[in-house]
């Protein structure tokens, strides 16, 4: 049942509640952000429902659109910082689609991990052919990796850390964006750096979370 004054796009109500049994019980109106986030990815979620596009469709046009922001990223950094932010909000809307159309199911739900993890090396990935040094994107690809592997050992899937999806959006996007500005290699290191130190305290976080 919605809340009493909730409407289609407000956390509180029905689709909040869907939204939090899909991910081990997270209020999303603890954390304002979130709860716009999903206001705006509800939105576009009931669009792709009414017109009939599976929630998996679009998580492999998120990996699709990560792996075309690797395959742009040296020659072609504007565009594929378009990919990249086009791969995120992928990430927002299967989930969403789901929610909205009552479709969430469990092949959807590890499709979409698959695709998580997928995307995360890929944005690392676009680090490396922006000029970040190998060993540091693979870093920054493992400690995304890690972070998530470490909430399910330690049975903390609801902990929400600072090594999440969006930190690593913004990192790649941010390095394809400095591109308009300088060839430098120095914004893809320095955004390598940001991310090894957002995973950093990411599993410092959820090593200190309780079960």
């Amino acid at each position: 049942m919605t809340a009493a004054g909730a409407g289609p796009h407000d956390p509180a109500g029905d689709l909040g509640q869907r939204w939090s049994s899909l991910h081990h019980g997270i209020d999303p109106t603890a954390v304002p952000l979130v709860r716009r986030w999903l206001g705006l990815m509800w939105a576009g979620g009931r669009v792709l429902s009414r017109a009939g596009i599976p929630p998996t469709a679009v998580t492999a046009a998120g990996v699709a659109l990560a792996g075309g922001a690797v395959a742009l990223a040296r020659d072609r950094p504007g565009p594929a910082a378009v990919a990249v932010i086009g791969a995120a909000l992928c990430d927002g809307l299967d989930g969403a689609t789901a929610v909205v159309g009552d479709r969430a199911t469990r092949s959807g739900a590890l499709a979409d991990a698959v695709a998580d993890r997928l995307c995360d090396g890929a944005f690392a990935a676009v680090l490396w052919r922006r000029g970040a040094p190998s060993r540091a994107a693979a870093t920054a690809a493992g400690l995304a990796w890690g972070v998530d592997t470490l909430r399910r050992v330690r049975h903390v899937p609801d902990r929400i850390t600072v090594a999440e999806r969006p930190t690593f959006a913004i990192c790649a996007a941010a390095t394809c964006a400095a591109a308009a500005t300088t060839r430098a290699r120095w914004p893809a290191g320095l955004s390598a750096g940001v991310w090894i130190a957002a995973g950093i305290v990411g599993i410092g976080q959820v090593l200190r979370a309780r079960r």
